[in-house]
């Protein structure tokens, strides 16, 4: 009986050992999410066509307790919120609008537990909300105003319940799935892209800046700042559909990702915090209030740390 316990013992203790050597010290996160929709619509003498474009970026930290568990928070924002219709309303001819859409501050849940020397984090946004008031697009074709979870929806989806954590190296995830539903007559295509971007206690302080993740400062001690190994894909793209920048940096970082048509002036698509290594940044595929159409655009990865900036660009066409 006492050999018994005495084993029983050891194993609850060894299980515990992992929890307890990582209790202590903040976990640091950012995540950004993007929901492109497409939709057609053929009933008897309407034909219209539905794009969407929601993006939201998140913020949260957490620590880990005796017992292994998380215990933490964030905040997150919607970047980008727009919605197109367009079409014709049979003999009362077309119509054309783009309903003002909303979506207000909302708070990160963040729960999970460390095993087996990683941590498996859960992320969830029940308060995000997409809102928009009744709308009128000519030619007789308007609709009510409407309440959405489309953002929270699209976390959970893409597995936002089942992040797998390094516990000593940064971690970086990228997520995409498309959903496609209806048929020929009312046909729904939902692209989700989420990438999430992670760095345990130990790598705040890695690259010898003393500032943390995306802090853009510290330019003394050890730190140093690269930028390499560019990419994006799919290359070419598809037109007003999103495209993953890949990218590495030698020290934690403010980035962000710029997007320019041949002769134009960039504009700011996304930017967050990344730790050390490598990450990805996405673009939604849209620039203002409308998808971007076919052609050529160079899209810069730029990255601010150790008081240096560091810029990358890569071409890619849409067709």
């Amino acid at each position: 009986m006492l050999l018994a316990l005495l084993l029983a013992l050891s194993a609850w203790s060894l299980a515990r050992a992992p929890a307890d050597a990582l209790a202590g010290g903040i976990w640091k996160g950012t995540a950004e999410g993007i929901l492109v929709g497409d939709s057609e619509l053929h009933s008897g003498e309407v034909q219209s066509s539905s794009v969407s474009n929601y993006q939201v970026e998140l913020s949260y930290s957490f620590s880990l307790s005796s017992r292994g568990d998380v215990v933490g928070g964030g905040s997150g924002y919607y970047t980008d919120a727009h919605w197109h219709l367009s079409g014709v309303n049979g003999k009362e001819g077309s119509f054309d609008c783009s309903p003002p859409v909303s979506g207000q501050p909302f708070k990160v849940s963040v729960s999970g537990f460390a095993s087996h020397h990683k941590v498996l984090l859960t992320l969830a946004i029940p308060d995000a909300t997409e809102t928009n008031e009744n709308y009128d697009c000519g030619a007789h074709y308007s609709g009510f105003a409407t309440t959405s979870h489309l953002m929270s929806e699209s976390l959970e989806l893409v597995g936002g319940k089942e992040l797998s954590l390094s516990t000593t190296q940064p971690t970086s995830l990228t997520f995409k799935k498309t959903v496609e539903s209806g048929d020929s007559e009312d046909s729904h295509v939902h692209t989700h892209i989420w990438s999430f971007s992670i760095t345990p206690p130990a790598s705040h302080s890695g690259s010898g800046s003393g500032s943390g993740p995306g802090s853009g400062g510290g330019g003394g001690g050890s730190c140093s700042l690269s930028l390499s190994s560019v990419l994006a894909r799919p290359s070419p793209g598809q037109a007003g559909k999103p495209i993953i920048v890949s990218f590495h940096v030698s020290a934690p970082a403010a980035a962000s990702l710029l997007v320019a048509p041949v002769g134009g002036a960039p504009t700011t698509v996304v930017a967050r915090s990344v730790p050390k290594g490598l990450n990805e940044l996405v673009w939604g595929g849209w620039l203002g209030v409308l998808p971007a159409p076919a052609g050529q655009y160079q899209l810069t990865v730029q990255a601010k740390a150790c008081g240096k900036t560091r810029s990358h660009a890569v071409s890619v066409s849409t067709t």
